[in-house]
């Protein structure tokens, strides 16, 4: 890769990360602001009407995103026809789609707050799909700046109106009608700059041949199929849980599920910074590019597993945090996320390993088998939730949530087995694990003998004597990890040498 190449690429990386992160980092916030002030039933509406929102913006984008960059760098003089054809198709689906939520929301008799929270959050769908398309035109153009301008303005917006409205007592709707201001002024600023900074634009000639609905529609049917059940199937159970346990208990169950959520971006960025050189492997040799695929699921889960382990012993203390506020807030409103969270958060090792096995599938070209993962995936969701949420409630919710991840990442491997990448998945797996066992053997120990007031059993730290003791039990821990995480040589000499090619860069 040319060195402009690699800076281009370094570049865009950082800028759409930056933007991305500060959305991320002012939402958290947001959300610390308004969980004491709306209790567990205003959460759990505004859980659902999120959910349902990302699901039904996953139908209506209908796997467009990267094909519509890629049409348009192949065919910069067809701007205009590519995004009126992407727009309509998105458009006719997002209509399609909020006529069954109506109908939804009609039939399952929610409450009028209820009811007007979801029908307002889903009509952002059809603003953000379309500056979305906004983004894919500026990406083909090489103007992923302006994509990230967006995305620090959106937040900014949210964050600003959100603050305001719920310290004028407007509550839920507040926040609500604040995150759908965001979306509009996305699109105000991001339809401006597409049309300014690409192009040209300009409507098709009489006899051209240029894209139209039908052809959007074949484009995006596989790609649609490939990835929509699997994104599906992570949101399914907030609603399937408010259809069986109320709002109080699908508030409960967001809240505790939101750390995952967060903490999520860590392996998708990561997987996408390491897929350019997996894909060039790919092109020279089966035995490199399986060498480089178990480095990449080793690296993943040397990070993603004591990550899982330090947000189960800090649970306590995260959702104490989001449930404090105000002065008569009672955090005790919310003592069931805690456990919620330390069940959920495991889901996060196997969604890491999810993203590199899925990466090496693509490389393999098998991303057919994407359509059978998520399907699987989707499946077993709704089984097990709706068997297990009558019985065990939010902790059953979250219990499916990471087996069904567990399965995925099992099919995943399956299938990578049937390519010609099959690599040593023992050690990939087994390392870090070992090292993450034998670190808290160790710590646990330690603190036994020295310092027992800073256990409060066999896998907790005390958060009731201060951070002292929370924090000082917390370092000892992750020194011990990275101690057998070189003992044990889960990662050595060669695999620190080998990173700067995970993210791009190459030496000579």
């Amino acid at each position: 890769m040319p060195p402009t190449a690699t800076r281009s690429v370094a570049k865009n990386t950082f800028l759409l990360t930056f933007g991305l992160m500060l959305g991320r980092a002012l939402a958290l916030f947001v959300t610390k602001k308004m969980t004491p002030v709306l209790g567990p039933e205003g959460m759990g509406v505004w859980f659902l009407a999120n959910d349902i929102t990302v699901i039904l913006l996953t139908v209506t984008n209908f796997g467009l995103g990267v094909l519509l960059t890629r049409e348009v760098t192949k065919k910069p003089d067809q701007n205009w026809a590519h995004l009126w054809a992407a727009l309509r198709l998105r458009w006719l689906l997002g209509a399609c789609g909020y006529v069954l939520l109506v109908v939804y929301l009609n039939a399952s008799g929610k409450s009028e707050l209820a009811t007007l929270a979801v029908l307002v959050t889903a009509a952002g769908l059809f603003i953000e799909t379309t500056a979305m398309a906004c983004d894919s035109m500026l990406q083909a153009h090489e103007k992923v700046q302006y994509q990230s301008v967006g995305q620090v303005f959106s937040a900014l917006v949210y964050f600003g109106l959100s603050f305001w409205w719920l310290d004028q007592g407007h509550g839920l709707m507040g926040v609500i009608w604040a995150n759908f201001a965001s979306r509009v002024a996305r699109l105000a600023l991001m339809a401006p700059l597409m049309f300014w900074k690409s192009g040209p634009w300009r409507r098709p000639l009489p006899g051209e041949d240029a894209p139209d609905l039908r052809w959007m529609l074949r484009l995006g049917l596989p790609m649609f199929l490939a990835t929509t059940f699997g994104i599906i199937s992570f949101k399914v159970d907030t609603v399937m849980l408010m259809e069986m346990a109320g709002e109080a208990a699908t508030g409960i169950y967001g809240l505790g599920h939101r750390a995952l959520d967060i903490l999520l971006i860590v392996p998708n960025i990561f997987a996408t910074a390491m897929f350019p050189a997996l894909a060039r492997y790919a092109q020279k040799s089966a035995e490199d590019t399986s060498r480089l695929a178990e480095r990449s699921l080793r690296f993943m889960l040397i990070v993603a597993l004591p990550l899982a382990w330090f947000t189960s012993l800090a649970a306590r203390p995260l959702i104490e945090w989001f449930a404090r506020g105000t002065s008569d807030a009672d955090p005790g409103q919310f003592a069931d996320s805690i456990t919620v969270l330390r069940v959920v958060i495991w889901g996060l090792p196997f969604q890491a390993a999810n993203h590199v096995v899925n990466r090496t599938l693509i490389a393999a070209g098998r991303e057919r088998v994407f359509v059978l993962i998520g399907g699987a995936a989707l499946g077993v969701n709704v089984v097990l939730n709706a068997l297990l949420i009558p019985r065990f409630g939010y902790y059953g919710a979250g219990a499916a949530t990471v087996f069904t991840l567990a399965q995925s990442l099992a099919l995943h491997l399956y299938f990578v087995r049937r390519t010609e990448y099959r690599y040593a998945l023992l050690r990939a797996l087994s390392g870090p694990t070992l090292a993450l066992v034998a670190s808290w053997g160790v710590a646990l120990g330690v603190l036994r003998m020295l310092a027992p007031g800073w256990l409060s059993g066999w896998f907790t730290l005390t958060v009731d004597a201060g951070w002292l003791p929370f924090m000082g039990g917390a370092l000892l821990w992750a020194v011990l990890y990275m101690v057998f995480v070189f003992a044990l040589r889960v990662l050595g000499r060669d695999d620190l040498r080998l990173l700067p090619q995970l993210i791009g860069r190459r030496s000579g």
